[in-house]
């Protein structure tokens, strides 16, 4: 819990699918839900879309921003890390979205203010800091296809590193996540650490070994995830927000 309402900017991909509504639908249940848990711990909390703002109107919009979440959504653009199109599974992009909160991103980590990303939100935060993606997961447990959107999710272990500030938040090495994903982090990004792993070695958890800047691939934000899990996650920006409030 915050002592003083600090400014947390939470931020989505678009607030429009016209071309996909059960999608959209699916994507805003958990974008509500972690802005709800955010002002219910106390935060200040503004909800901004990328693909609306664009990176100037986005950077401009979060200029005083104390911390900031990514959250989920499409795959990004492969031009932003030196990948193809034409890779299976593609589906729509974003380009302005991926170009906004890439530059977000970066913009936090000159900063050094803290950030948390989610799913999307974890493999932007590679992206922006130079890393790549792998553009499709074929490997059983990281979704479930061949059914609606609404019931991708899917329940599966997480390893976490020992020592690792998720570990430490956690109290364990070993959670239970839900996710939902065809895509995952390849190559990392400069200054980040690979500190979760599924059943199958594919990162899970990213830290930045300087500055507070966490992703994650799971939805702790999902419904039918594990109690708590997002309130943990929440927890740790808000402690890593009054460090950096505390020395500036």
């Amino acid at each position: 819990m915050l002592d003083t309402a600090a400014r947390l900017v939470v931020v989505e991909v678009t607030t429009r699918r016209e071309n996909a509504p059960e999608y959209d639908a699916y994507v805003r249940t958990m974008i509500d839900r972690a802005a709800a848990e955010a002002r219910a711990t106390g935060w200040d909390v503004t909800q901004l879309s990328a693909a609306d703002l664009g990176v100037d109107g986005l950077l401009h919009a979060a200029d005083d921003a104390d911390a900031i979440v990514v959250m989920g959504g499409e795959d990004i653009d492969p031009q932003f890390y030196d990948g193809q199109r034409g890779y299976e599974g593609e589906g729509s992009h974003f380009e302005i979205a991926d170009a906004a909160q890439i530059e977000l991103v970066r913009r936090a980590a000159e900063r050094r203010l803290p950030v948390l990303g989610i799913c999307r939100g974890h493999q932007i935060i590679n992206v922006a800091l130079g890393g790549t993606l792998l553009q499709h997961v074929e490997a059983p447990g990281h979704r479930v296809i061949d059914l609606p959107v609404e019931y991708a999710l899917i329940e599966h272990p997480v390893q976490l590193e020992r020592g690792s500030r998720l570990a430490e938040r956690f109290g364990r090495g070993h959670i239970l996540v839900q996710s939902a994903h065809h895509q995952v982090v390849d190559r990392l990004g400069s200054g980040l650490t690979a500190v979760g792993w599924a059943h199958d070695g594919h990162i899970e958890a990213i830290e930045h070994e300087s500055l507070p800047i966490t992703g994650v691939q799971w939805h702790p934000e999902a419904l039918l995830a594990p109690t708590g899990q997002l309130r943990v996650l929440l927890d740790a920006l808000a402690a890593d927000t009054r460090a950096v409030l505390q020395r500036s």
